[in-house]
């Protein structure tokens, strides 16, 4: 039932899908068309998001991956990640907390990943600007804990969307990835969202499955140095 405004880089795209939803759902959609590597284009975003009025959740969910080591790729690429991952979500951020924080209410979800715990070579940037979102969600949380204001940080693992769609993961075989280990992108939104409305811990992983091997990665040894010889295999290939 909440109306939206949908971000993303594909006109096309975002119509289609707006167009989708309204049926659907009988509901408004906004599109709003914007290249999130651009800082003048995360800007004006900014400004749109500072113009809803009685902006009820925020989602920052855009983000891409390189495969490669990190010396080894152009660094305008990774620099472009810092961007869409880091600049954008805290720019976006701080545009809706002015309205939330006046209204005492809100929710703001920032899209993180298992990858912020795993670290693995080959995906240097990307690990650390998921990093960045869980302790940026964390910290402004302690900041806002009595405003009414929710923040989550949502760390998905391999999750069935078009991310592994793009050129940098040409070639990518996803059967290499026990069928197990994949959710769907309405799995995650849909534990996400409940754990949001239970006001659990700020930092939430969704799928037991998850949870465990990221508990394993960070406690056993064993675990994070086969973890990363099987990434350092794919990324020598």
């Amino acid at each position: 039932g909440f109306d939206l405004v949908l971000l993303a880089r594909r006109k096309d795209r975002l119509q289609d899908i707006a167009k989708k939803l309204e049926s659907d759902y009988s509901i408004r959609c906004e599109i709003f068309p914007a290249d999130l590597s651009s800082k003048d284009e995360i800007r004006k975003a900014a400004e749109r998001i500072k113009q809803i009025e009685n902006l009820d959740i925020l989602i920052n969910n855009a983000g891409f991956a390189t495969v490669g080591y990190f010396a080894d790729l152009p660094v305008e690429k990774s620099m472009r990640m810092f961007d869409v991952h880091m600049a954008a979500s805290v720019m976006f951020t701080h545009a809706a907390l002015q309205g939330m924080l006046k209204r005492k209410r809100g929710a703001i979800i920032n899209v993180s990943s298992v990858g912020a715990f795993t670290l693995t070579p080959g995906n240097v940037i990307y690990d650390s600007t998921k990093s960045f979102l869980n302790t940026f969600s964390e910290n402004l949380s302690l900041e806002i804990k009595d405003a009414g204001i929710r923040i989550q940080a949502l760390c998905p693992g391999f999750t069935r969307t078009e991310f592994h769609e793009v050129s940098d993961f040409e070639g990518f075989d996803r059967s290499l990835i026990p069928n197990y280990l994949w959710m769907t992108a309405d799995e995650v939104a849909s534990l996400s969202l409940k754990a949001l409305e239970e006001d659990k811990k700020i930092v939430f992983i969704p799928g037991w499955k998850n949870r465990l091997f990221t508990w394993l990665i960070q406690h056993s040894a064993m675990i994070r140095a086969i973890t990363q010889k099987k990434v350092k295999k794919r990324d020598l290939k």
